[in-house]
């Protein structure tokens, strides 16, 4: 999968009670929160007992089928290429805590085969004619712009409630999150599937979920994240795979893909944008919305030929809406500020997660404030 549109991860961070009444009441808020923070919350509102049934029955069934992976490393009946992707894991994540200073918190040390090629179903929804998300707010846990399900139907169940009240939807598969301590996570299975470079960033970006959350902003968490996620694996290939110069080109191939892709994605948004604030009759801002998502495309197929190695003729083919783009934000609309941070930090991650952190504790004005600043200073890689 692409860093572009890679999924949502949900994380927690944990709480503790003990005896009777308390112990039952902070055990149901633990659940409540996980659910949430997984992608699997209920709307505000509430909701039946049988979203919560099949979201417990959906992560029992990821921790009950867990085994140690020096275990499975062991078993002559596991395929040699799940092996040699689980020890990638092994290494991926020691890097991460020893050379880059995450903290995994004991979690990938287990690994579960689902059988599935996908572990939940996301669905994300923006309004019509502006790019705002619908959020979903918890106590303890704070808002968020997406949900999750373990079941399809219950995603497209809640999907086309969406959609009847006038939301644009998204509907799609993903193949990780985390809990963030919450349980001892595994390796899934669907993490495993295509390129390892997609494995590696997978692994960073999770442990970065691991390392620091802020409740409440989807976009602070998933941008940081990706830059985690993006110059982690640069460097680590550039120190742990130095005879394999053709992977490290591969990389620096599919990041300028990516570029390209997010600035053909940005154009078209600020185009929506313009039109979203024009204020013309909505059966004209309908029919030139239409246009402009045409317009997304052709410019797509204009720049295809640019395209080295990722052709995202998928994603820009498909019926496209306003929840398409809000995801897309979600997980890039920071990223230059975070790169301008680290680039200040002179590309030190020890320091950069510090920095990181010290942001995380500002009030919010005072952090947006902070990092609109670092993304208007010119950007060179650190």
């Amino acid at each position: 999968m692409s860093a572009a549109t890679r999924e949502p991860r949900a994380a927690a961070a944990g709480d503790r009670g003990d005896g009777g009444r308390v112990a039952l009441r902070v055990a149901a808020l633990r659940v409540a929160a996980l659910l949430c923070l997984v992608g699997l919350a209920p709307a505000l509102g509430g909701c039946g007992v049988g979203y919560y049934w099949q979201a417990g029955l959906g992560q029992w069934e990821i921790v009950r089928q867990r085994r140690p992976i020096a275990e499975v490393l062991h078993d002559p009946q596991v395929q040699e290429q799940t092996k040699a992707r689980l020890r990638l894991v092994l290494e991926v994540q020691e890097f991460g805590s020893a050379r880059l200073g995450l903290d995994p918190r004991g979690q990938y040390r287990t690994y579960t085969d689902l059988r599935r090629p996908q572990v939940s179903w996301l669905v994300v929804a923006a309004r019509p004619y502006a790019f705002e998300s619908y959020r979903s707010c918890f106590p303890i846990v704070g808002c968020f712009g997406y949900r999750g399900y373990f079941a399809r139907g219950g995603a497209d169940a809640f999907a086309a409630e969406l959609r009847g009240g006038g939301w644009d939807v998204l509907v799609r598969p993903v193949r990780a999150y985390s809990t963030l301590g919450w349980f001892e996570d595994p390796v899934l299975n669907t993490f495993l599937d295509g390129d390892p470079l997609a494995l590696m960033g997978t692994i960073l970006h999770e442990l970065a979920h691991h390392h620091l959350y802020l409740e409440g902003d989807t976009v602070f968490n998933e941008s940081y994240a990706t830059v985690v996620e993006e110059e982690g694996v640069r460097q680590f290939l550039r120190e742990r795979r130095p005879a394999e110069p053709g992977l490290y080109r591969r990389h620096e191939a599919l990041q300028a893909d990516r570029a390209l892709f997010l600035r053909i994605v940005e154009g078209g948004r600020q185009r929506l944008e313009a039109l979203y604030r024009s204020g013309i009759p909505e059966p004209e801002l309908r029919a030139e919305k239409a246009r402009r998502y045409a317009a997304l495309r052709a410019d797509f197929d204009s720049q295809r030929a640019s395209f080295r190695i990722a052709k995202y003729q998928g994603w820009f083919h498909q019926p496209l809406n306003n929840a398409h783009l809000v995801e897309i934000g979600q997980y890039h609309q920071r990223e230059r500020a975070f790169l301008g941070l680290l680039r200040r930090e002179g590309g030190e991650f020890p320091r950069f997660l510090a920095a990181v952190a010290a942001l995380a504790a500002q009030p919010k004005a005072a952090r947006d404030s902070a990092l609109d600043a670092l993304a208007k200073e010119p950007l060179d890689r650190p």
